[in-house]
């Protein structure tokens, strides 16, 4: 096959932002998993008590904006969440309706995670630099802002879309 190159592949792995995001992301999430699995948790049930915590009385919809997760991935994850009794959804029907709040199970257990998450925060923070771990978590917030903003991706130039509909 003509003009394929592993070394370039190579380039794009280390330059793609994306391939990059997902890398740290898989990495990271190892990590807390890690951290989180005394309490039966894993990173994204964690993010996702605190995301409902911090906005209590929030929709599935609102909620799955503000993560960036699409609405039945984020469905499926509160069900799970409920079914162990930490998150109570209440009111409306469908997803823009309903309100996502922590029942006391919820709370005692982010009460408990909190350390972990504090002391994980703190680890990463003694490996990395304090100011070049927020330096960090700022870019990828910018790199996430920026990215959602753009609604349509480039046309592809190249005439030819491989498994494209």
């Amino acid at each position: 096959m003509s003009g394929f190159d592993t070394e370039f592949l190579k380039a794009i792995a280390a330059e793609c932002p994306g391939f990059q995001a997902r890398a740290t992301a898989r990495a990271v999430t190892r990590y807390y998993n890690a951290c989180f699995k005394p309490f039966g948790l894993t990173a994204e049930q964690f993010s996702l008590l605190v995301g409902i915590g911090a906005a209590e009385g929030t929709t599935l919809v609102d909620l799955a904006i503000s993560a960036g997760i699409d609405t039945t991935t984020l469905s499926r994850n509160v069900q799970n969440l409920e079914a162990r009794g930490l998150v109570c959804a209440e009111g409306g029907r469908g997803r823009a309706g309903k309100r996502l709040n922590l029942t006391r199970s919820g709370r005692c257990l982010m009460v408990d995670a909190f350390p972990a998450w504090k002391s994980a925060k703190a680890n990463l923070s003694s490996h990395l630099g304090n100011g070049r771990l927020r330096s960090v978590t700022r870019a990828m917030a910018e790199l996430a802002a920026v990215a959602a903003s753009m609604n349509e991706p480039l046309p592809p130039p190249w005439g030819k879309e491989y498994g494209a509909p």
